[in-house]
């Protein structure tokens, strides 16, 4: 066990902190999106379509990556998405065999009042987590 360090009860204590932190964001995002009519993986699926680099959006398999899922879970969630509205697929203007998502003119407003929202909460989360940061550097 050399190089590791102990572990003590306040370092369990942080992290129970941090955890329980990260956990409830989670779950007041995901209650966000539910209160504009969306599931929390549609919200963070427009999320990564907006967020993507570059002048195109991502590709199912792009955004499979950023949501940490499956390809063909990523298309379900794009088809759903696609037929609530929230989303449309277009032809890469390069490659023609690939699939681009972009949001479309109601997700794009919907995703900018989720964002602000959010914004406000990290914003809002921003002192708890810098009080925490010195207690988190391992010695």
């Amino acid at each position: 066990m050399s190089g590791r360090r102990q572990i003590g009860d306040a370092d369990y204590t942080r992290l129970l902190t941090v955890r329980t932190a990260l956990r409830q964001f989670e779950r007041w995002s995901a209650a966000q999106a539910t209160g504009h009519g969306l599931t929390a993986s549609q919200h963070q699926l427009m999320l990564a379509i907006r967020g993507h680099p570059g002048d195109h959006g991502p590709t199912i398999s792009e955004a499979a990556e950023y949501l940490l899922i499956r390809q063909h879970s990523a298309v379900e969630l794009a088809d759903r998405s696609e037929a609530a509205g929230l989303i449309i697929r277009t032809k890469d203007s390069n490659d023609h065999r690939a699939v681009r998502l972009q949001l479309s003119a109601q997700g794009a407003r919907t995703l900018e009042a989720l964002t602000s929202a959010h914004l406000e909460e990290i914003d809002r989360l921003i002192p708890l987590f810098e009080s925490m940061i010195d207690t988190l550097t391992i010695p």
